[in-house]
């Protein structure tokens, strides 16, 4: 079946308690401040975003009761602060809600929602969820194409753009027959690592690898495990970090010749974090 693209991971929605102090960590990190900073009536929450190449990366927290409150707060409670969900977007919105239905994908309403902010600037947001059974613990939502104003960095020396997101399953072919069949993401890599005991699926979308892991025993069938920042400067953005009062693995040689990667030792929001970069 012949349908539109999905153009890029669009936002990046991580849960956390306390909005403000984790603004200002990740304000540090990524030696910027956010792009945005307001909440959403119906959905029932605050907002807080800072723009990166391509990708925003948006802190919720509940708010007052909306579409997402209850969900919210259900998921800081029995997971804790985390990723929430991802949002990819769509250069034909309602295009693809019709072919990704006719495609066999399970799909809510189409849902209508604004981003109010604090400078009284409105952002509309029209978004529909994934329900497959197989990815529905993902929270995964497709939207038109929109975003906050930009803010780009002022310096090279920053944490410039999302590397990768890693997913975690046990049952990778699901995985791939959603993303890659129904949902028309780019299959970079399928292999299995005999180093590493299991199987990996790299999806390429708008400069972003989605990185499938099979892992056996999780605790829930499929989950978001971690995240890999870009840096431009690798040297300079780590060095960087570690005078901001971030803890840092010894930098050693990443999976992919000429890439280097070390290891965030206390990552905000307990989130899996990798800094990545090319060798100097």
């Amino acid at each position: 079946m012949i349908f539109k693209m999905l153009t890029r991971v669009q936002n990046i929605f991580l849960a956390t308690n306390n909005i403000e102090e984790t603004s200002q960590k990740f304000s540090i990190f990524f030696g910027r401040s956010p792009n945005f900073i307001g909440q959403s009536r119906n959905l029932g929450i605050d907002i807080i975003s800072f723009g990166l190449y391509k990708t925003n990366i948006c802190l919720i927290s509940p708010k007052s009761p909306g579409i997402w409150f209850e969900t919210l707060n259900n998921f800081l409670k029995i997971k804790g602060e985390g990723i929430f969900g991802i949002n990819f977007s769509s250069d034909d919105f309602d295009d693809d809600y019709n072919n990704f239905a006719k495609n066999d994908l399970k799909l809510s309403n189409k849902i209508e929602s604004c981003f109010e902010g604090n400078n009284e600037n409105q952002i509309k947001f029209s978004f529909f969820n994934i329900l497959d059974e197989n990815i529905e613990s993902l929270n995964i939502l497709v939207s038109h194409e929109m975003d906050f104003q930009n803010n780009i960095a002022n310096s090279n020396n920053n944490v410039s753009k999302v590397n990768q997101l890693v997913i975690q399953t046990e049952t990778p072919d699901s995985i791939k027959d959603i993303f890659e069949r129904k949902l028309g993401i780019r299959l970079a890599l399928d292999k299995t690592f005999k180093e590493w005991a299991g199987r990996m699926l790299f999806f390429r979308l708008g400069g972003v690898t989605l990185e499938v892991i099979e892992g056996k025993d999780i605790e829930q069938n499929t989950k978001y495990f971690g995240i890999g920042w870009h840096a431009e400067n690798y040297n300079k953005c780590y060095n960087k970090l570690i005078d901001d009062g971030f803890s840092l693995s010894e930098i050693r040689k990443g999976r992919k010749e000429g890439t280097v990667v070390s290891t965030m030792k206390e990552p905000i929001l307990n989130i899996p974090t990798i800094l990545i970069g090319l060798e100097e």
